[in-house]
């Protein structure tokens, strides 16, 4: 009776899924490029000349890139598989302009750099939570991936986050589509 009772005990835990679900963890890293100039014709010269290139090779005001990782454990029993250990990070870079001569300048174009810089790190912000929802997101979709054939379990958690990742490069290309990469958000040089 007691080893009946072992084996039903075991059974159900095969069969109940393991909480193994937790906030990915997140590394910002902040890095600023120098921008010079003592009036708004040189500070957008300086941007236009030293701000960072995207992959489409366009100069950009800001950027911010994020990537996301895991690792996963599994248990097989039977030629079955399932997740029983998962790690998802995400990395997040900014780079952001610093203007090196911001006490130099008039008030009202210290004031309009001020507007201008809090508009584009708000704009970068929303990025970071694009990144954060993917790990997130990502989280989610692994783990409700249900117990398969071996054979099939790491080709399902490899496209399953593929699909993730891409939906989420898509969202972020549409939000800067949207919002004209800041523009419409008065991300506008002084």
């Amino acid at each position: 009776m007691q080893l009946r009772r072992e084996q039903l005990l075991l059974a159900c835990l095969y069969l109940t899924p393991f909480s193994i679900s937790a906030e990915p963890t997140i590394n910002i890293n902040t890095s600023y490029y120098p921008v010079f100039g003592n009036n708004a014709f040189s500070i957008r010269q300086s941007i236009q000349q030293d701000g960072p290139v995207g992959q489409n090779g366009k100069q950009f005001h800001a950027s911010t890139t994020w990537k996301v990782n895991w690792s996963y454990r599994w248990t097989e029993s039977r030629s079955v598989c399932r997740l029983n250990q998962l790690k998802v990070n995400v990395d997040i870079d900014y780079l952001l302009p610093e203007l090196k001569s911001l006490n130099e300048l008039d008030e009202t174009l210290q004031k309009r750099w001020k507007h201008y810089s809090e508009a584009l790190f708000k704009h970068e912000q929303q990025h970071k939570e694009v990144g954060l929802e993917a790990a997130r997101e990502l989280e989610k979709r692994l783990l409700a991936i249900p117990q398969l054939p071996c054979n099939q379990f790491e080709t399902t958690l490899a496209q399953t986050a593929q699909q993730v990742l891409d939906e989420y490069d898509a969202l972020e290309k549409k939000f800067d589509l949207d919002t004209n990469h800041g523009i419409n958000q008065g991300v506008i040089l002084p």
